[in-house]
């Protein structure tokens, strides 16, 4: 059965963990301060964004090609998926999220591709073997602004944002607690967790005026 940690063992793993935490996320960390600025002020992203836009009408290939489409919801999504792969093949549509509707009486397929800071959108009439193609990028400040919020940015980036969350957590009480064992600095310390606490209500108190 492992023994709990003994007293004097438990700064040295509160530092170890302090330090291992902060470099985990180190360079995540300076990621969501730096965009969290630029979050406060989206001005800048219409500034600096670099929007492009295109739109283009595209050919189905034969093996694409319908005469009639199904009302079977799993055969749709057969079809919907042999699109997915076709445009990400041939015409580099990626997307971290992604949905169609299906209207079979009006031969019309629509799919959407969403991503951090832009999108596809697809129109396909099966009628005339054509595809209608949309791509929008509202540009890099808005990528990180969008990463940030982990808008449409996919679950392994969602569960990257709880991970560096997690490690952030730590890094903050695992520093608390080694100030307090510190009585050379405990005083300041604790002197700037109350200014910390008193700005922050300080900030939401004056942001209701």
């Amino acid at each position: 059965m492992s023994q709990p940690l003994r007293a004097p063992q438990l700064p040295k793993f509160m530092r170890l963990l302090h330090s291992y935490s902060s470099m985990l996320v180190l360079v995540l960390l300076l990621f969501f301060a730096i965009t969290g600025i630029t979050l406060n002020h989206p001005e800048l992203i219409y500034s600096a964004a670099g929007k492009q836009s295109v739109q283009r009408s595209l050919a189905l290939p034969e093996a694409l090609q319908y005469s009639e489409l199904p009302h079977s919801a799993e055969q749709q999504a057969q079809i919907a998926e042999q699109f997915r792969d076709w445009l990400s093949s041939e015409h580099q549509v990626k997307a971290s999220v992604f949905s169609y509707v299906f209207e079979p009486d009006d031969m019309l397929l629509e799919l959407d591709f969403k991503r951090p800071a832009g999108y596809a959108s697809v129109i396909v009439d099966f009628s005339a073997n054509n595809a209608e193609l949309e791509l929008e990028f509202n540009g890099y400040l808005a990528l990180l602004n969008d990463l940030h919020k982990g808008r449409n940015a996919g679950t392994s980036w969602i569960v990257l944002i709880d991970v560096t969350a997690i490690a952030c957590v730590l890094f903050a009480l695992t520093g608390f607690y080694l100030i307090l064992k510190q009585s050379s600095r405990r005083s300041i310390g604790n002197s700037l967790a109350m200014l910390g606490v008193f700005l922050t209500l300080l900030a939401y108190v004056l942001s209701l005026h």
